[in-house]
């Protein structure tokens, strides 16, 4: 931590309901949700929109359901609403189209390349939340499904 560093701001109980549904969210989408072990995630993108007077920078920022398998190394990414009450369409991520994985601990940031998709990489970001958030799930605190997630990222690079 250095000197300006700053826990987030987290309710602990919010924190706790979140997760709740998070999961219901999940196990409505994906008929055998319960075998999947899920965090939330959030992944983005970027582009430049060209105006009058200047040039902007426009981001989006998607957040997520993130579930996975150890049993098949099935990988799902559900598009959720920041109020817990929506999904969409989920992404599943079959290892036979992953050509290579890097998780950067310090940033909480899973790095995919892919050999078979149209989009040659993704990511995926697992921080914690503080309260009052504009873009993404308020209250988010998950140190342990964090551990948990990289133990199954070093079992997963160990299969590609």
């Amino acid at each position: 931590m250095g000197l300006f560093s700053r826990k987030p701001k987290i309710d602990m109980d919010e924190a706790q309901k979140n997760k709740v549904k998070m999961r219901q969210l999940f196990n409505q989408a994906i008929s055998d949700g319960d075998s999947y072990q899920v965090l939330y995630a959030t992944t983005g993108s970027t582009w430049k929109e060209e105006g009058i007077l200047s040039d902007t920078r426009v981001y989006q920022f998607i957040s997520l359901v993130l579930g996975y398998r150890e049993s098949d190394f099935k990988i799902i990414a559900l598009p959720i609403n920041i109020e817990l009450t929506e999904f969409s369409e989920p992404l599943e991520i079959q290892i036979s189209e992953v050509k290579a994985v890097k998780y950067r601990k310090r940033e909480n940031t899973l790095d995919m390349d892919f050999s078979k998709r149209g989009r040659g990489s993704m990511y995926f970001s697992f921080g914690d939340i503080e309260q009052n958030s504009r873009s993404f799930v308020d209250n988010v605190s998950q140190e342990e499904e964090r551990q948990q997630f990289m133990a199954f990222i070093e079992k997963y690079r160990a299969k590609l």
